[in-house]
Parts: structure tokens; C-alpha cells; sequence
């Protein structure tokens, strides 16, 4: 078959279209190989759901809080969050007819009846089976996660939430999770027509400013990010393995600098976080004496490690940046500097005395800014009323 302009493609041209035809029909058929068990998993899960919404009276609930979360089962730093201030809310509820519930965003999780990320035994329910199931006079709270507030509104349908609006008093809290995907100004504005009383919680304080206010049009409350089983305690120096934990970020930097830490260092192990279960990061984020993260900055492979007393590796980023830390010898301002400094900072720094005193430099803005009981607070401070900037 000759191209438009006359010519044959080139051999390889044509062997990569008939490869990516083959490819869609191999898909395709796993995808009905997979069917029948999806099917019954849909059945199982159904089934489940349904027990759990008459063993916790959603039905019978005069508010019901829902978290909405995507379909994915993999470990997100974002599902742990709603996972944990899901289970905050529903101890702030606690012997009240309130109640709070996590339901998949519309058409995703359909399936499924629990998320797979880690250990919980939360039951996730459809949306569309809880709104069936709530009395008519139960008033509702949606927690949209930021990313998918466009997409829900437009999929679930604005007749609907109007609906909802007029029959259950729903309101919607956006949860600001990152800064890079909030929705825009002209699309808030847009929901304030139906929700004059929506509002977002904002998981960084440096993002939480009269002048983010004042452009969202909405109040804004800083709840932050907390999702650790324990209290993250701080571990000694001689507790740490000789272990470098890297996150699985893709990065065009990350060979180059792995590869100078394995040549300088040939003793220290090196474990890229991939295809762990949470938990299994979690005992490695504790015996850790160093990480790095090649992701957003300051993230949960930064500030996890330095809370427990290890060392972490960063470069900084604008977005994800946290008061406190702006002269820290492991931030670095690009990866270039990191790949040239990164070898002689933890030579210098591996010592008991020296390494606990930057950890203590570090570990005390962290503090400032997060922890399971600043995160209670927080949360029930925004169910009172009390918000950051009203």
C-alpha cells in the first residue's frame, strides 16, 4: 500500500503499525479471557457492599460524608491520605448519626469492593448504590479529589448535582492534593453557581495564602498530609542500615546519579521502591539510613525517612516546597548539583553525631508542619466550621 505521497513506507514503519495491531487484539482478547472473573468479582463485591451499607445504617444516617477515589490499585501517596482522613472522620463522628464512607469516582472501581494498596479493611462502595440507599432527607459532603473534580462533574452530570443540591443540601470540599491539577478559577466558579458553600482543604501551607483565596474565590483550610499507621518515631543513627531507598520516579537524571553513588560507594545497598505492598516500604523507610526521591520535591520519600531519623536527598520544586527548609545541604536547587554534590554529602554526613544533628535541623520544620494529631485537629477544626482562611 503506497502512503499519500506516493512512496512505500519503510519495512520498520510497516512492522510497527501490524505490531500495534497485533498488540490491540491481544489486549483485547485477555480482556475477554478476564471477563467471566470480572463478572464474579462484580457479584462478590456487590454482594459485600450491600452488607456493609446495612451493617453501618447508611440508609438510616442523617449525613453521610463521602470520599470519592479513583479505580486504580496500586500504592498512591494521594489514596493513603483519604484513606486516613476517612478513618479521622469517622472517629470525629463518632456515636452521632454522621457517618463517613469512601465510594470509586463513577464508572471506575465497578468491580472491585476494597483497595488493594495496602492493608485495610475498608469496604469502597459505587456512588450510584449510595445515593440509592441514603434516606431522602440525609444531607451529604462529597470530598472531591482535585485531579477529578472537571472530569466528575461532567460525567456524574450538573443536572444531578443540582439535584442533589436541592434534596440532600450536598456540598463539595475540594481536596487540594496538588497544586498543578487544582481546577481552574472559571470552572470554580461554575460550581459556586450550584454550591455558594464550597470550599477545599489544601494539603501544603505554603499553597493555603490570601492570595490563592482570593483567585479560587473559595475558603481555604491547610489539612495536612498524614497517613502513617504510627507516629513516624525518630530512630538513632546505629539503628539504620546501610541502605539507600530510591522512589520509582522516572527520571532522565536517576542513572547517572544511581550509578555514581554505586560506583564511589560499592558497600551501600541501593533498593528502588517498586511492586512493594505499603507495608513492606514501610519496615525499609524505618531501617533506611538514606533516601532519595525523584519525584515532586519534598514528598512523602523525603519527609517520611527524615521523621524517622534518616537522611533524605531532594531537589527542590516551587510546588511542593515546605517553609523552613530553604538552606538544607539535601536540597538541592536542580540534579545537576545533586549528581555532582550527592556522593561527598553522604560521606560528610555519616557519622552519628553529624547525622543527627542535620536530621534534627530537618526533622523540626517537618514536625511544625506535620503529624497524626495536627492533621486530627485540622480535619475536626474544617468539620466545625473553622477554616484557615474563611
Amino acid at each position: 500500500m503506497l502512503n499519500p505521497s506516493g512512496l512505500r513506507p519503510p519495512l520498520n514503519s510497516r512492522l510497527t503499525r501490524i505490531w500495534r495491531g497485533i498488540t490491540r487484539r491481544l489486549q483485547f482478547v485477555r480482556a475477554l479471557i478476564g471477563l467471566p472473573g470480572r463478572l464474579a468479582s462484580w457479584l462478590v463485591s456487590r454482594r459485600i457492599q450491600r452488607s456493609k451499607i446495612n451493617q453501618f445504617r447508611y440508609g438510616t444516617r442523617k449525613k453521610l460524608v463521602i470520599f470519592l477515589i479513583p479505580g486504580i490499585q496500586r500504592v498512591v501517596g494521594g489514596m493513603l491520605q483519604i484513606f486516613s482522613l476517612h478513618r479521622l472522620s469517622r472517629e470525629f463522628f463518632k456515636d452521632t448519626e454522621v457517618d463517613s464512607l469512601i465510594c470509586w469516582l463513577p464508572g471506575e472501581g465497578w468491580a472491585d469492593h476494597r483497595y488493594d494498596g495496602f492493608n485495610n479493611d475498608v469496604t469502597v462502595f459505587p456512588l450510584r448504590m449510595v445515593l440509592k440507599s441514603c434516606a431522602p432527607n440525609c444531607e451529604l459532603m462529597i470530598h472531591l479529589p482535585e485531579f477529578a473534580a472537571e472530569r466528575f462533574c461532567n460525567s456524574f452530570g450538573w443536572d444531578r448535582l443540582t439535584s442533589l443540591r436541592e434534596s440532600n443540601s450536598l456540598r463539595i470540599n475540594i481536596l487540594q492534593q496538588n497544586s498543578d491539577t487544582m481546577p481552574s478559577p472559571s470552572f470554580i466558579k461554575q460550581l459556586l453557581a450550584i454550591f455558594s458553600d464550597l470550599s477545599s482543604t489544601v494539603c501544603n501551607s505554603a499553597w493555603v495564602t490570601v492570595g490563592e483565596r482570593r483567585r479560587l474565590g473559595i475558603p481555604l483550610h491547610f489539612l495536612p498530609t498524614w497517613y502513617y499507621p504510627d507516629d513516624a518515631p525518630w530512630q538513632p543513627y546505629e539503628s539504620k542500615e546501610n541502605l539507600l531507598i530510591v522512589s520509582p520516579d522516572p527520571n532522565p537524571n536517576r542513572d547517572l546519579i544511581i550509578g555514581a553513588i554505586r560506583n564511589a560507594l560499592p558497600s551501600l545497598r541501593i533498593q528502588v521502591i517498586w511492586g512493594l505492598k505499603y507495608e513492606q516500604y514501610l519496615e525499609l523507610e524505618r531501617a533506611a539510613k538514606w533516601s532519595i526521591t525523584f519525584g515532586e520535591g519534598l514528598d512523602g520519600y523525603f519527609y517520611g525517612p527524615m521523621l524517622r531519623g534518616g537522611v533524605a536527598f531532594a531537589v527542590r520544586n516551587a510546588t511542593f516546597d515546605l517553609p523552613g527548609l530553604e538552606e538544607k545541604r539535601t536540597i538541592y536547587p536542580s540534579y545537576e548539583m545533586m549528581a555532582n554534590r550527592i556522593v561527598e554529602d553522604i560521606k560528610a554526613l555519616d557519622s552519628k553525631v553529624v547525622y543527627e544533628a542535620y536530621n534534627k535541623s530537618v526533622r523540626g520544620p517537618l514536625k511544625n508542619e506535620f503529624g497524626r494529631d495536627r492533621t486530627t485537629q485540622a480535619l475536626a477544626a474544617f468539620y466545625r466550621g473553622e477554616w484557615t482562611l474563611p
